[in-house]
């Protein structure tokens, strides 16, 4: 179960906090993230594992239109940071623990591209395509699924568990499903999901950026890098701080 190699970077985790496009950081929130950087990189412990199965057992999970073969992938950022982000909260620190937060929202994303990337390079061995990523809750996809999505993956040894309300704990954690395709998905290798979405105004776009999924340059095809956490990250009191 290896530990997985982020890439994250401080505009990643501004995103996060609604900046992006003209709204620009203060230099005070600016400073604080640099100040607490460190620290909050060393309380990351990326994680992460996947498994491919059966169509079926995707559909027992309740995963729209799996494929005949189906990646499954389970990551987190690990509990330590969320802990500091309310330990500052409950101390009188609100943008700390806003930033704070912001960063195991975008290193939990960071993990999934990650992990995503293996998936693709997994797809690759088996002579298949790996589509977008898909995780319960979004879309189609029922938050119902995600207890038996789990209990495919295995989300006991990477210490995350659900609440009766299905969600994950650590609360900085991606589950997901990607189908493997018999024939190239369209915009497979021509750049981000952020690069192929029509919606140009958007302020969490990366589309200058590609991902790698495997370190062998010959069989590197770029992923996607997905929104969903840094969305959720946001809130109205956290916007009202900044």
């Amino acid at each position: 179960m290896p530990d997985l190699i982020l890439d994250l970077r401080p505009n990643q985790v501004l995103r996060c906090l609604g900046y992006g496009g003209r709204r620009k950081p203060s230099a005070r929130v600016e400073g604080r993230l640099a100040a607490l950087w460190e620290e909050a990189v060393g309380l990351l412990a990326p994680r992460g594992e996947f498994r491919v199965v059966a169509r079926a057992d995707a559909a027992r999970a309740g995963m729209p239109t799996p494929a005949e073969t189906v990646g499954l992938g389970l990551c987190t950022a690990g509990g330590a940071l969320e802990e500091e982000s309310r330990r500052r909260s409950e101390e009188g620190a609100p943008l700390d623990a806003l930033i704070l937060d912001a960063v195991g929202s975008a290193a939990a994303e960071a993990a999934a591209d990650a992990l995503n990337g293996l998936l693709c390079a997994e797809a690759g061995r088996l002579g298949l395509y790996a589509a977008r990523r898909v995780s319960p809750g979004y879309g189609k996809w029922d938050v119902r699924g995600q207890a038996e999505l789990l209990a495919l993956l295995p989300a006991r040894d990477l210490g995350v568990s659900l609440t009766e309300g299905l969600m994950m704990i650590p609360r900085k954690s991606v589950s997901f499903a990607v189908n493997f395709l018999k024939s190239r998905p369209r915009g497979y290798g021509d750049g981000s999901r952020c690069a192929r979405c029509g919606l140009r105004s958007c302020p969490y776009a990366e589309r200058d950026e590609l991902i790698p999924t495997t370190e062998d340059t010959e069989t590197t095809e770029a992923i996607c890098r997905g929104c969903d956490n840094r969305r959720a990250s946001m809130t109205e009191n956290g916007r009202a701080l900044l």
